[in-house]
């Protein structure tokens, strides 16, 4: 199934032959044939590829024998994702679903937005190494409406920003079986879906006969090291991390009409980079090693390299941690048509991070022992960033669901309360030096650069004398970020002869109310500056540092002087709070034909909001909260048709 998964590769085989065997472990990269080969590891099969998109393996030691084909046992296993399949057939429009496996997803997808990415026209819009939010179609994930169970989730999105859009690196991949994404909308759908509505279904205790368990640990390596151990941010790993999953669930009762599903997740990983930025500014020298003037590489005289004006370059520190579980319990009566769910989970993310950043301005009086990918140049500014964050992200929500059907309607009532909060303290200083360029106390910069004239910092000629030459503070800043955002929302849906295998008339109704309420605020406290910060800083013991560092860890905010006055007025204008209330009802008619379908609907949103936010002169912050208000009530018209001809043709045609 992992196999099938990752290459969209079909596979039909001999069940009872493969029953007992194991494949081999893979290593590097090939390609799809050459990695089923290496799978495989034996001769038990034949690889039948006639199809490219269907794979058939036949077994090699099959014994002919006289029995008539009628006669013979048919142990064909067809490997396939079944509920991607029904929901992709019975949904009258365009959607793409993903399906969580616990043994095809060993090392694999971490987190629903891992998941998702690999559906078509899906793009991870990523932080680091890892995709935090999607972008379906390149619409803005801002406009893309997200649920779990059908219940809006609450989003802080970046650290604290209050955005639409949802963090969907925050939700483990076990928690939920089944992720749809629908790229064309019926009446059905929320209103605030224009990129795509991301529709996430929780796991199922009925999905197992019974008793279901499953554990994995692992470990994690990562080669990039960074300024971990040098940078005297203590706990940091330079290379090592190690996580575990666990999933469990069973049915009890007199009929197994009860069912537990829970699921479970730790991790703990180093993420640790180096960065290069680049300014598009340049020195160009004549072939005795004069600045050109003007400055430019069209100034007759050039000597045909390129040496950079700037040098820039970083390098991160980031402790991850993710910790948390989920647990629903599921109620279904036999022949009554009746189910009932309650969940919820709590899951926290939380990162230890250390940036330094090292920036050089480069003079241009000189240049020595230059090619066209190195040379040596004054440093005429050099400034230094450090910054250290420890911020915390916990996601929760509690859910609940009461269905009805029988053979021609269903009612659903689903309600719920999702909350996220925020909290981070970034202590942030930078400062600058401007070395002597007169005999011994000049410092040199070495530097590469490449085609892309992107230059890199190789070496500094003495670095405890950039240390020494007087470095002052720019910026000493401390910030204490919380944020809250809760949603509440409660829907009642009712469908009548809508299933798959109807056909005539049918219709869909259902109304929702939805309350949010989100609030940032920041207490931040800023420093005079000018003051000598050599004390503060270090030179790191590690390979060719891109410059000094600052000690945070150590810093002595106790002999900085604060500015009141600046402090207050920054954190009254970090402070905000939105408020917000939806009522919305729809209709949407169906009708079904043999080959075509037909849905015409009308769904009305009204919302009312609340936005307080503080009151300025201009400039500084009074410290009066000022509250704007306002709403709208909007129809969202939407027309569906569908037919099917014949060889697997499908025609959409959708306007809302």
């Amino acid at each position: 199934m992992a196999f099938s998964r990752q290459t969209g590769l079909h596979i039909a085989f001999d069940g009872k032959v493969a029953d007992n065997l194991r494949s081999a472990p893979l290593y590097g990269k090939m390609d799809n044939f050459s990695a089923l080969h290496k799978l495989l590891g034996t001769n038990t099969f034949k690889i039948d590829a006639s199809n490219q998109n269907f794979i058939t393996l036949r077994a090699k030691t099959a014994q002919k024998t006289k029995t008539s084909e009628q006669a013979r046992e048919d142990n064909l296993t067809v490997q396939g994702h079944r509920r991607e399949l029904r929901t992709k057939r019975n949904f009258a429009g365009v959607v793409d679903t993903a399906t969580y496996d616990d043994l095809s997803n060993l090392g694999g997808a971490t987190s629903i937005a891992q998941m998702l990415t690999q559906l078509p026209g899906v793009t991870g819009i990523r932080n680091g190494d890892e995709p935090r939010y999607i972008s379906v179609r390149g619409v803005s994930s801002d406009l893309n409406q997200t649920t779990l169970d059908g219940i809006t989730l609450a989003s802080i999105s970046d650290g604290g920003s209050i955005r639409r859009r949802v963090n969907l690196q925050n939700i483990p991949a076990e928690m939920t079986g089944e992720d749809s994404i629908y790229k064309t909308f019926t009446a059905e759908q929320d209103g605030g879906a224009i990129g795509a509505v991301i529709d996430m279904n929780p796991r199922s205790a009925f999905d197992h006969k019974g008793l279901y368990k499953y554990i994995n640990a692992y470990g994690i390596y990562s080669t990039e090291k960074g300024s971990a151990g040098a940078n005297k941010i203590p706990g940091m790993s330079p290379h090592l991390g190690q996580g575990a999953k666990a999933v469990f669930s069973d049915r009890f009762g007199k009929n197994n009409e009860f069912g537990i599903m829970t699921s479970f997740r730790y991790q703990k990983r180093t993420r640790n980079t180096s960065k290069t930025w680049q300014e598009d500014s340049y020195n160009y020298y004549d072939t005795k090693g004069k600045i050109l003037k003007p400055n430019a590489s069209t100034t007759p005289g050039w000597n045909g390299m390129t040496a950079p004006r700037y040098v820039d370059g970083g390098s991160y520190s980031n402790d991850l941690n993710t910790l948390g579980g989920a647990a629903r319990l599921e109620w279904r009566p036999k022949n009554t048509g009746l189910s009932a769910s309650v969940m919820g989970y709590a899951y926290q993310r939380w990162e230890d991070s250390f940036m330094e950043h090292n920036e050089y301005l480069l003079d241009d009086t000189g240049i020595w022992n230059q090619t066209p990918t190195s040379g040596r140049e004054y440093i005429y500014r050099a400034r230094t960033i450090g910054r250290k964050d420890n911020w915390k992200m916990n996601t929760n929500g509690v859910l609940g669901n009461l269905n009805w059907h029988d053979n021609i309607s269903t009612l659903k009532l689903r309600a719920g309360y999702t909350w996220e909060d925020y909290f981070n303290h970034e202590p942030y200083v930078t400062a600058r030096v401007y070395p002597s360029e007169k005999g011994n106390k000049a410092v040199f910069a070495d530097y590469t650069i490449d085609k892309e004239r992107v230059a890199t910092l190789t070496d500094i000629s003495d670095m405890n004398k950039l240390l020494n030459s007087g470095y002052t503070f720019q910026t000493v800043q401390q910030e204490y970020d919380r944020d809250h955002e809760g949603v509440a929302n409660v829907r009642l849906d009712y469908t009548r002869n809508l299933n798959p295998d109807s056909h005539g008339f049918g219709f869909a109704s259902g109304f929702e109310w939805r309350s949010l309420d989100a609030t940032n605020s920041s207490n931040q406290l800023w420093y005079n500056s000018g003051g000598d910060a050599t004390s503060s800083m270090f030179i790191p013991d590690m390979k060719n540092p891109n410059g000094p560092f600052f000690d945070l860890t150590h810093f002595a905010w106790d002999k900085q002087t604060l500015d009141a006055d600046k402090s207050r007025s920054y954190t009254q204008l970090a402070y905000f709070r939105y408020k917000e209330q939806l009522f919305d009802g729809y209709v949407s008619l169906h009708y079904k034909w043999r080959h075509s379908q037909l849905i015409a609907g009308v769904r009305a949103d009204a919302v009312n909001f609340n936005a307080f936010i503080p009151e300025t002169d201009g400039a500084n912050a009074t410290g009066k909260i000022n509250k704007k208000n306002g709403g709208y009530i909007n129809p969202l018209p939407s027309l569906t048709f569908v037919h099917e001809f014949p060889r697997d043709l499908i025609l959409h045609a959708v306007y809302s």
